[in-house]
């Protein structure tokens, strides 16, 4: 399950960025050549790059690649440093599932008032991703928190 869920956002996040890169690519190109772009164009780069921001924080609480600044644990004895990550791992934790759950009523707010996001796409479609990729983060570090040290 671990695989196959590293493998689908490796796939999302480089099928994002090069849409990114594209239509933002497109968007110069049209305005300086044919002096206009897409009237969505700059919308879509930018919650494709909500998108792309979202995933690799996901990525990176997948592979434990977050930044980490624990003077404390760099000088304690190894039962001392994995107390400390558990801590941490709980900690963000709680982090990343209250902003998964706050972010719920953000994103329904915009469902039931129909915002609008870009093109034909509504807002709330947009920030589903938050939630979403905010959830998948907490549940990371909680089973971090609770699971061993692989070494």
């Amino acid at each position: 399950m671990q695989r196959w869920l590293t493998q689908l956002e490796t796939y999302l996040l480089c099928a994002l960025f090069l849409v990114m890169l594209g239509v933002a690519f497109y968007q110069v190109i049209a305005r300086n050549v044919l002096g206009g772009g897409l009237l969505w164009g700059d919308e879509l780069v930018r919650n494709a790059v909500l998108w792309v921001t979202m995933l690799g924080a996901t990525s990176a609480a997948g592979a434990n690649g977050h930044i980490c600044i624990d003077i404390v644990a760099r000088f304690a004895n190894e039962g001392v440093r994995a107390v400390i990550g558990r801590l941490t791992s709980l900690f963000t934790s709680i982090i990343c599932l209250t902003l998964g759950w706050f972010s719920i009523a953000v994103v329904y707010g915009d469902y039931v008032y129909q915002t609008p996001g870009f093109g034909p796409v509504p807002a709330w479609i947009c920030e589903l991703i938050i939630p979403v990729t905010a959830f998948v983060m907490g549940l990371r570090y909680l089973v971090r928190t609770v699971q061993r040290e692989r070494t």
